[in-house]
């Protein structure tokens, strides 16, 4: 566009120096360089003027669309202001359907993330009933002085599914609030919450040639949700027992964190990046819907306890939950 101005002003100049010599064959050069030379930068302006107004219309309504893009919010974009009956009316061709299909994806999204947050809400809801019935039941059955060793032995791992399942509750309805809503946290000691996972792991490793250790080399205490470590460490120490048929399964706590380390099947780089995705399972022939890691990473960003994965093929792998500013001080 520009060189096209700038060859119409250079013909504009060059007919007028033309017509200046056929007009006034006793004109100086000089002055008739001078007069087209003023010529040149007076059409050079004026163009140029013209030009800037053009673009500036034509470019108006792309620049009000990218002013309001820019004001969403990257958590909730509020895409009202692209809505049709509120567009201003000289927003209009292309601009005007980006606008509206913005609108459009933005309302889809939203709808998207609210029946997820629905739906994860009232169905945690609604399972509680049915796992207090049960807590409740097992409850008044402990109490039978005639329960065999066999018959006990099951009642505890019944007792134990339901707490577990009350845990995935809470867990579950923590990642469907809003990031604004407060936690619900309180003091509690990490070798509490880490005793009895691995008690719960224990029976999943009975009749196998893995050892599992424990270490403890410090007993810092978190201000968070107790039942919500409870339920990644789970995860954790599921996948090890999962994917270790030899060697040992070792926890070790320390001031700022937890590590669990395992000689199983390990991970190579490919798979070790594609961890945390949800329904992704390193091994196909697995139990499980390759949930576990995808929930044990957003509850740990939830509160603040990043998960870090280092692993190798047929070495094994080691997570680390890493508690950062979550520590309780008095």
């Amino acid at each position: 566009m520009f060189l096209l101005q700038l060859a119409i002003v250079s013909l504009v100049v060059v007919v007028v120096m033309l017509w200046l010599s056929a007009a006034n064959p006793g004109l100086a050069f000089g002055t008739v360089t001078v007069v087209a030379i003023l010529l040149a930068l007076g059409s050079i302006v004026a163009v140029s003027w013209m030009t800037y107004r053009a673009t500036r219309r034509l470019l108006a309504p792309v620049d009000w669309l990218l002013r309001e893009v820019a004001r969403w919010d990257p958590q909730r974009p509020d895409t009202r202001a692209l809505s049709p009956d509120r567009m201003p009316g000289e927003i209009q061709g292309d601009t005007r359907k980006v606008a509206i299909a913005l609108h459009d994806l933005g309302e889809r999204v939203d709808s998207f993330i609210a029946r997820e947050r629905d739906f994860t809400r009232d169905a945690s809801h609604e399972l509680r009933t049915p796992l207090t019935v049960i807590r409740m039941a097992s409850d008044l059955i402990s109490h039978d002085e005639g329960l065999s060793d066999r018959s006990r032995r099951s009642l505890t791992r019944i007792q134990d599914a339901n707490e577990a399942m009350e845990s995935i509750m809470d867990a579950l309805l923590l990642l469907a609030r809003d990031q604004e809503v407060a936690l619900e946290q309180e003091d509690f000691a990490v070798r509490d919450v880490v005793d009895a996972e691995v008690e719960r792991i224990r029976p999943l490793l009975e009749g196998r040639d893995v050892q599992l250790d424990v270490e403890i080399k410090a007993e810092p205490e978190l201000h968070a949700p107790p039942r919500v470590l409870g339920v990644i460490l789970r995860n954790l120490l599921g996948n090890a027992a999962r994917f270790t048929d030899v060697g040992h399964i070792k926890i070790r706590l320390l001031a700022d964190r937890i590590e669990v380390k395992d000689t199983g099947i390990g991970m190579d780089a490919a798979t070790l990046a594609r961890a945390f995705e949800p329904f992704y399972r390193i091994d196909a022939t697995a139990t499980g819907a390759g949930l576990g890691l995808s929930i044990a990473q957003r509850l740990g960003d939830r509160c603040g306890w990043p998960l870090q994965l280092a692993s190798r093929p047929g070495q094994g792998t080691q997570a680390t939950i890493m508690f950062g500013t979550s520590i309780a001080t008095d």
